[in-house]
């Protein structure tokens, strides 16, 4: 499978965790509130939630998310991390001014 695939399917997965964080205000998203995330953190959170929800689909290449994390380059990993801050940062600050 190629690279590009597996980031994109990780930046999606990092939209759909953040947006379904907003129905629970005690979890992650509060402890990452006042703090900047990790990238372990970030990548051990998307391994964790792809697996929790089920909807990992790339099991026809991968047999978990964290063989399909480890099979990114470690600039591909930090820029689904930047993508993730990023992410969490406007659900911080949507949140906050609502």
């Amino acid at each position: 499978m190629e690279e590009k695939q597996i980031k994109s399917y990780f930046k999606r997965q990092v939209h759909s965790i953040l947006e379904r964080s907003t129905t629970v205000p005690n979890g992650f998203r509060a402890y990452f509130e006042n703090r900047d995330p990790k990238d372990e953190e970030i990548l051990g959170l998307l391994v964790v939630s792809t697996v929790m929800s089920g909807e990992f689909q790339m099991r026809q290449s991968f047999p978990s998310p964290l063989e399909a994390l480890a099979a990114l380059s470690s600039s591909s990993r930090s820029e689904i991390c930047k993508e993730f801050r990023k992410e969490l940062k406007t659900c911080l600050q949507h949140l906050g001014s609502a």
